[in-house]
């Protein structure tokens, strides 16, 4: 491992792939984990895997995804499995008919589909286009796959911050906007969602995101004003701490759309709208919930 990984890389590696192991829990057996090591250590060792444009490397990078696959989404066993498979698959490193063989048919399955896409991804010139989402979508045939295809892109766009590689930047970012946000919006993964859409804004019009964030930050102190107030307007026994923000303030993304929408620009000064809703516990109608929000303008 020592020609692929650098120092900081293999100290990553087994930190990584440590809290994997505790994200997973009893998801994937030990027996697995321990094929599962084996064959990455052979692909490394072997040269199989290959870094991308921003000089990633792919086993860190899969595990990282596989982290937010298993914390942010929710999903385990042969989903994780599959991530850290897939790569080594597209190498050649190991065949599908080895990982069925060793690991079963639904990890085979779910690496099948990540290849397609892939392959599918690579070929096409127009991923912006809705016709495209909706050819990934058919081509992927497990929704899993595509799951794991957004927490990816969620990983990229983290790692890539501090990249001097500016020109693949904002075309991920760009993919991210176009392509993997509307999915994940599709999928109801709404934090992912605004998460993708705030990172493109950032690489693409770093200008206008810092702009709308420090005008977002001046009105923190008046939004946290109220949701005090709001707290000790139920002064009821145990209600007061129980009441949950269920979303302060709208991604920055949605802020600007809706600033152009409205062209609210006006000598330079821009007035960004944020709302907080909460989520109060009713005692008497335990089925529904009682709302409030409320409209603070900077």
């Amino acid at each position: 491992m020592d020609d692929f990984f650098t120092s900081e890389e293999k100290k990553e590696l087994f930190s990584l792939y440590r809290h994997l192991l505790q994200s997973a829990g009893d998801s994937i057996s030990w027996k697995d984990c321990l094929k599962l090591k084996r064959h990455l250590i052979k692909a490394a060792q072997c040269n199989g895997l290959q870094r991308n444009n921003f000089g990633m490397n792919p086993v860190i990078r899969d595990l990282q995804t596989a982290v937010i696959v298993a914390e942010e989404i929710g999903m385990k066993g042969s989903c994780l499995i599959g991530i850290m498979l897939h790569e080594i698959v597209k190498g050649h490193v190991l065949s599908i008919d080895e990982v069925n063989a060793e690991y079963g048919d639904d990890v085979a399955s779910i690496i099948k589909g990540l290849v397609k896409t892939n392959e599918l991804y690579a070929k096409s010139p127009a991923i912006e286009s809705e016709n495209f989402r909706n050819l990934l979508l058919s081509f992927a045939e497990d929704m899993r796959v595509i799951l794991i295809m957004i927490a990816d892109r969620v990983n990229v766009m983290r790692q890539i911050k501090d990249t001097g590689n500016e020109e693949d930047r904002v075309k991920v970012a760009n993919e991210a906007a176009y392509l993997y946000a509307p999915l994940a919006h599709k999928l109801g993964l709404y934090k992912l969602k605004s998460e993708l859409e705030d990172l493109s804004l950032k690489y693409t019009q770093k200008e206008t995101y810092y702009f709308i964030k420090d005008k977002l930050n001046e009105t923190k102190a008046s939004r946290d004003k109220y949701i005090a107030s709001f707290h000790r307007s139920y002064p009821e026994e145990g209600v007061g701490s129980r009441i949950e923000v269920r979303h302060q303030g709208a991604p920055i993304l949605s802020d600007m759309n809706k600033i152009r929408s409205r062209k609210r620009l006006l000598r330079g000064f821009m007035t960004c709208s944020l709302s907080v809703s909460f989520w109060i516990p009713n005692r008497t109608r335990p089925k529904k919930s009682r709302n409030a929000g409320r409209s603070i303008l900077s």
